[in-house]
């Protein structure tokens, strides 16, 4: 239950990190007219915690040993991004009354993030892994040389 608390915690801050600074970009490029009407900006930011936990919990499965890691980082970015998609559309993210030109670039680009997020994560992970196994050594070696003295 403490693994899975966390993953929504972070996953959640990330999406409302992303969802913030994504305001202030568009806000920045209409110039500050973003104007939002009719509960859009509590649609978005409920989508937003839906995104958060559609890319969180299917995190669980990095806890899995006996499946292969592409299949953990198919099935985890596949349902994050499907959620985000979706998402995305039914909250105006993706302004379809630009066109499907723009709508694709604003989906590469959210999907680019979504990328690059998953990348950060992954490599504080990786980073926090090696910090742990070098104290498992030195503890380690600090037992041997306790051992050999005795």
């Amino acid at each position: 239950m403490q693994r899975v608390f966390n993953l929504l915690i972070k996953g959640i801050g990330a999406a409302l990190t992303c969802f913030t600074f994504g305001g202030i970009i568009w806000d920045a490029i209409n110039g500050g007219n973003y104007a939002l009407t009719n509960w859009a900006y509590t649609k978005m930011v409920i989508g937003c915690v839906i995104v958060g936990i559609g890319f969180s919990l299917p995190a669980l499965i990095y806890y899995n040993p006996t499946i292969p890691y592409a299949i953990k980082v198919i099935f985890h970015m596949g349902i994050g991004s499907a959620i985000f998609l979706v998402t995305a559309f039914i909250v105006g993210w993706i302004p379809v009354q630009l066109g499907i030109g723009k709508c694709i670039l604003i989906v590469a680009a959210e999907l680019s993030l979504s990328v690059i997020l998953w990348i950060i994560f992954v490599g504080y992970y990786k980073k926090m892994a090696h910090k742990m196994n070098q104290k498992i050594k030195n503890i380690n070696k600090n037992t041997n040389i306790n051992h050999e003295n005795l």
